[in-house]
């Protein structure tokens, strides 16, 4: 089969979940003898605009956002002209290779890439598959505002127009209200996000990263640590989590905190909002506000030094974070926002907390850094590898590119 992708993310490396999805499926893809194209927003100018990848041909859309730190006004006007310039080169791209016979399908990502698929469908006549990855847009505390609006738009118009609707989870589609009972929407999880760059170390090299990522924040070997890693939003939890920690020392665990993320691109300001209210807390020294995300390595031996992982989310398409740390044997504790099905809960893979409340988060946490499970992170780990395949991912997509383009 030969299909042209068009995403906001591109590999190598590539930021946020669509990006890491691509990255994973690639592989995946290529193997099963398709040929792929992929149209990406990239952020590695030293590479050239045209590059294979994993058996794919990736053009690149080079992405210099120096607006990234800016007022709200300017960095959503830099963010929407890189966009516009996405879709048209991934639609011109889709166009050459359909005048030559060369596409049988166009794989469109999320509302941001939905004029390319438009275009598409509607003037090029080529069956399009839209991959729908997140319904934060169509929640009713996330959804305001006109970039919001512009989104559930565009997802509303692509979806009457493609061949197909993919999701990753039943939970993400029940979320968005003109899917519900649709016959064209094929839910295929996905890969476990960046684990596959992830080596699970052995005792040895554990006990050698942990000393290593405890020494940058001064952590004693008998304080525990808490690692999150995400994007900070007041859906991921993460004022509730700073209360958390601050609970959990009041009642005499003196826990560390590391917070890995940024606002950005929804609320740049919010990184020093987070600061300002750990210090109103008295926790300076015991929470860590990074305010930007961690590479691959340094992600993998954060998770890795950490005595548990925490992501209390409210609302969570799928969650790549959670499930790379808990690749790596972490004992993590997730909130209601998690798919059951995704994060294995209800089978002992990870702990879920029913809500956002602090004493509850506390006491989940407390459980996770007990001796009462010591089987936790083992189960974690063959949870996810079993579960969630980029191969069997990979499988799953190209028997449903296929059925959409028979029909």
């Amino acid at each position: 089969m030969r299909i042209v992708i068009v995403s906001t993310g591109a590999p190598p490396d590539p930021f946020g979940g669509i990006g890491t999805y691509i990255e994973g499926l690639l592989g995946g893809l290529t193997a099963h003898d398709a040929e792929v194209h992929l149209v990406g927003a990239s952020r590695h100018p030293h590479l050239p605009r045209v590059f294979r990848h994993q058996g794919a041909t990736v053009r690149r859309v080079l992405v210099t956002p120096p607006w990234a730190r800016t007022s709200l006004p300017r960095s959503r006007i830099g963010m929407m002209a890189v966009v516009a310039r996405l879709n048209l080169v991934g639609a011109w791209y889709a166009w050459r290779l359909h005048a030559r016979g060369k596409v049988d399908l166009v794989a469109v990502h999320d509302w941001m890439c939905a004029p390319a698929g438009l275009v598409c469908a509607v003037l090029f006549r080529i069956p399009v598959c839209y991959h729908v990855h997140s319904a934060e847009i169509f929640l009713r505390d996330r959804g305001r505002g006109p970039v919001s609006a512009l989104g559930r738009a565009l997802n509303r118009a692509l979806s009457r127009r493609a061949r197909l609707i993919m999701v990753p989870s039943p939970h993400t589609a029940a979320g968005i209200p003109h899917l519900a009972g649709r016959s064209d929407v094929a839910v295929v999880s996905h890969g476990a996000g960046k684990a596959w760059r992830m080596t699970c170390p052995d005792d040895v090299e554990r006990a050698a990263v942990r000393d290593k990522v405890r020494a940058l924040y001064g952590i004693q070997d008998d304080q525990p640590m808490i690692m999150f890693a995400g994007r900070y939003g007041p859906h991921k939890g993460v004022t509730e989590l700073i209360e958390t920690v601050r609970r959990m020392r009041a009642g005499g665990t003196d826990v560390t905190l590391v917070m890995a993320g940024t606002g950005w691109p929804d609320d740049t300001a919010i990184d020093q909002r987070l600061r300002e209210r750990v210090a109103e807390a008295g926790l300076a020294g015991r929470v860590h506000v990074l305010g930007r995300y961690l590479d691959t390595d340094e992600l993998r031996d954060h998770v890795v030094a950490a005595d548990a992982c925490v992501f209390p989310s409210t609302s969570e398409s799928f969650g790549f974070a959670a499930l790379e740390a808990m690749a790596l044997r972490a004992r993590a504790v997730v909130g209601p926002g998690f798919d059951p099905e995704v994060v294995g809960s209800a089978e002992g893979a990870c702990v879920r907390t029913a809500t956002l409340d602090p004493d509850e988060l506390a006491d989940a946490l407390l459980r996770v850094l007990g001796d009462d499970d010591p089987g936790l992170g083992d189960r974690a780990r063959r949870y996810v590898l079993g579960r969630h395949s980029w191969d069997t991912a990979a499988t799953r997509t190209l028997r449903a590119y296929a059925e959409a383009v028979r029909r």
